[in-house]
């Protein structure tokens, strides 16, 4: 909702609708997850084959063996591989730069298709004919023997007469059709760049403050770094492949802040509550046994999310397909710097912290009520001894009725009265958690 609203407020034209949906969007989902869901569950949970943990996959279960990997611990190796990427994509950001489109450059766009495959040296050479010779004319769409069907063409400020005379050329030598040009002055596309810069900046402030608030401050640097991480890969992809960056980009480089941030809330979260229940513990440990507890959801997520962005891939047109392959690079990025980067960057702040460095060698020291036993929380009990079902309240009723027809004595109504404290407490004692659910 952070960078959704910051998007909102930065861009303009179909970007602002995509932060708009994206926005409404996720308001609904809290809303459905909150209110209808729980409610539908509560209704569903009175039916008898329902209300079964198995069928929840809320029973007890032991943390696969294959998911008990020293993250924190290995931590080196996951430090170097992101190094060498990151380093990858700043070299390709500096060295082979980024295909700025005339959002950020300003100028002229001319996009349009032909009936018959073109080579790209027959529309330059006619553009040339026209005096302009520096333009940046592109191929797109599938390649047929190094011709294309679709061409796009970056110039310089066109007047009205030149847009006129290169859209007559163009139909008549080449045949051209749905012939589509865009103008962006000079003075707006330094507009937009700098409301892009500022929705980025603001987004990474707001998200540190939020961070800080819910937890601590020391929690928002390995999300701040993971979120760094995440964004330069993204542009170092853009730059790899010579992709345009337009206004699009930035919404896809927002939109995937807030996902990688949503996993490493999750994440985050579990160290919170694991931090005062693993009270010898070394940091190293509850932090390895929070992502044993969350990864799975964290990773089942993100595999969600990639679905409809796969789809987008697959059955997009181009510019979707640009659009779908960033946002594919970088939420698989944020899924490996949540686990591999954020977690262990924690753990190492936290043991400079005198209370954990004294810990730092402890290793787990003592067990959650499901640590080892259990991935997610579940029933403190297990699940082959039943619940034993609470006495009914209508037996304490011939205690009353006694006491009162024989009309005891003051410490006669003592004894009653500790008797039924008593049974009370047996009862509380039976129930889950000393109370009824």
């Amino acid at each position: 909702m952070i960078t959704a609203a910051v998007l909102f407020t930065v861009a303009t034209g179909s970007v602002k609708g995509f932060a708009f949906m994206l926005l409404l969007g996720t308001l609904i989902s809290m809303f459905t997850a909150v209110l209808a869901t729980r409610a539908l569950l509560g209704v569903l949970s009175r039916f008898r084959w329902f209300d079964n943990p198995r069928f929840m996959g809320a029973s007890a279960q032991k943390i696969p063996d294959w998911q008990k990997i020293d993250i924190v611990g290995l931590r080196r190796i996951w430090f170097t591989t992101a190094t060498v990427v990151l380093v990858i994509s700043v070299a390709a950001i500096v060295f082979k730069g980024l295909n700025l489109g005339i959002d950020f450059e300003g100028g002229s766009q001319v996009s349009f298709d032909t009936p018959e495959p073109t080579a790209v040296e027959q529309v330059r050479s006619e553009v040339a004919r026209l005096g302009l010779a520096d333009a940046v004319i592109q191929g797109r769409g599938e390649e047929t023997g190094g011709e294309y069907t679709q061409f796009q063409i970056k110039t310089e400020s066109l007047t009205t007469a030149d847009q006129s005379e290169l859209t007559l050329a163009l139909e008549n030598d080449l045949g051209a059709e749905a012939i589509g040009i865009r103008n962006v002055s000079g003075s707006f596309s330094e507009q937009i760049l700098r409301s892009a810069i500022y929705a980025i900046i603001a987004s990474l402030v707001l998200i540190v403050i939020y961070v800080t608030i819910r937890f601590e401050f020391v929690f928002a640097l390995p999300i701040f770094r993971a979120l760094f991480y995440d964004i330069t890969v993204a542009m170092g992809v853009y730059a790899l492949f010579g992709w345009e960056v337009t206004a699009a980009t930035v919404a896809a480089l927002l939109t995937i802040l807030g996902y990688s941030m949503y996993d490493t809330i999750i994440i985050f979260d579990r160290v919170r509550e694991n931090i005062p229940l693993m009270r010898k513990s070394s940091f190293a440990a509850i932090a390895n046994q929070s992502l044993w507890e969350t990864v799975r959801r964290s990773l089942a997520t993100t595999f969600i999310t990639l679905l409809p962005i796969v789809s987008l891939i697959l059955f997009g047109g181009d510019t979707l397909k640009e659009f779908a392959f960033a946002l594919l690079i970088g939420i698989a990025s944020g899924a490996f710097s949540t686990i591999f980067i954020a977690t262990p960057f924690l753990a190492v702040l936290k043991e400079r912290e005198p209370e954990f460095a004294r810990r730092k060698d402890a290793g787990l020291q003592e067990k959650l009520e499901t640590v080892g036993e259990q991935s997610d929380r579940g029933a403190e009990e297990p699940e082959a001894e039943p619940e034993p079902e609470p006495e009914p309240v209508a037996e304490e009723e011939p205690v009353a009725t006694v006491a009162a027809d024989a009309a005891p004595t003051e410490d006669g109504d003592k004894d009653g009265a500790a008797a039924r404290r008593e049974a009370r407490r047996k009862r509380r004692r039976a129930r889950p958690h000393g109370r009824a659910r």
